[in-house]
């Protein structure tokens, strides 16, 4: 008896060493993964630091380039720059937003060449069909090679899409620059409208947004204007320093750039925004130009006096992200912009036909925002 309690007494003994030895394997294991993980996180820790030092930091070929662009495209929307200050030092914004280029104090008027027939197409030299639409067909490719969506002979209208790397669009060539004007809000002050609603209220057939507004937060209205507008001469707001000109004068010659005296440049309609893209037939812009890549809306004027919307959708990653400023201007030159300046663009851009939106709007409504004033074309 004494013998089997002396032999259950070693055992029990050998199975409390032996859970202690398990415990104590265990906890090793625990301090070793610990470790391992540690060392894994300060890898990352340290991996994740020297890349941040270098996107701050250094200006590497490719990386930086993308930096800025987010940078600038953060910075220059209403309510998103958290996007790029939550991430980067204020010195490093400041140097990026330092390029963004302002041009507004260059001056451009479109010289329209009526000679020898200013009712023949440039392109085609057909008389009575500026835009060469009798040989066109909804689906065949424009001039620039894009394809026609919309061809209205009637009213004188070819609507194309647009596409690049990384944004996609429409764009509109109207025959005659004396039918397009601006439209004002009937809400000055109170509210702005929707592009249907101006296209509704005037008789217009095409338009897209014009003039930027005051926006805190996001979430502005369109009731009251950034800048000066004319409509049919009459004017709304006043006058801003910062942005340039876009307008038509009584001569139906577009405008862009630094015009202060609007009288003394006859100014019939117009709206103010920046920056010029195409002076006296030539680029004037390159790259981002501290604009960033954002949805935009373009006025331009070819040398027969065909005007030339372009509206580009943005901030759609599975769809379309934006443009440059260089990628519009190139655009434009496409299609002989000798004249073009860029209006309100981000979530206000957006492009109406025939009572329809044809652009996809980043805002999100479905009918755009509330806009202060708009470009239309006036029916026939």
């Amino acid at each position: 008896m004494s013998d089997l309690m002396t032999e259950n007494s070693v055992d029990r003994d050998k199975i409390r060493i032996s859970r202690k030895e398990r415990r104590k394997s265990r906890k090793v294991k625990r301090k070793v993964k610990k470790r391992k993980r540690f060392k894994i996180l300060l890898a990352i820790c340290i991996l994740l630091t020297g890349m941040y030092s270098s996107l701050v930091f250094l200006d590497i070929p490719v990386i930086s380039d993308l930096r800025d662009i987010y940078i600038e495209t953060a910075m220059t929307t209403a309510t998103h720059q958290w996007l790029a200050t939550l991430f980067f030092p204020d010195s490093l914004i400041n140097r990026v937003m330092s390029k963004k280029v302002d041009n507004s104090n260059l001056v451009s008027v479109t010289n329209i060449d009526k000679e020898p027939n200013d009712s023949k197409d440039i392109n085609s030299g057909q008389a009575g069909d500026i835009l060469n639409q009798k040989n066109l067909k909804v689906g065949d490719k424009d001039y620039a090679g894009n394809d026609v969506v919309i061809n209205d002979i009637e009213q004188g209208i070819i609507i194309s899409k647009v596409s690049g790397n990384k944004f996609k669009g429409r764009i509109a060539l109207i025959d005659d620059p004396k039918r397009v004007f601006v439209g004002t809000t009937d809400k000055k002050g109170i509210s702005g409208r929707a592009i249907l609603d101006f296209i509704s209220m005037y008789d217009a057939v095409l338009g897209i947004n014009a003039s930027g507004f005051n926006d805190a937060g996001g979430v502005g209205n369109g009731g009251s204007i950034i800048g000066v507008t004319y409509e049919n001469g009459q004017k709304w707001g006043e006058y801003t320093s910062g942005y340039g000109t876009i307008a038509f004068d009584k001569n139906d010659r577009l405008i862009v750039g630094g015009i202060r005296n609007w009288d003394k440049y006859n100014i019939r309609d117009g709206a103010q925004f920046s920056p010029v893209l195409i002076s006296d037939n030539k680029m004037v812009i390159s790259g981002s130009a501290g604009w960033g890549l954002q949805p935009r809306t373009i006025v331009g004027q070819r040398k027969d006096g065909v005007v030339i919307f372009l509206v580009i959708d943005g901030r759609q990653p599975a769809y379309s992200l934006g443009a440059t400023m260089e990628d519009c201007a190139q655009v434009m030159q496409s299609y002989g912009a000798v004249t073009a300046a860029a209006c309100d663009g981000g979530s206000s851009s957006i492009m109406a036909y025939d009572g329809k939106i044809l652009t996809k709007c980043s805002s999100p409504s479905k009918i755009g925002r509330l806009l202060p004033n708009a470009f239309l074309v006036r029916k026939k």
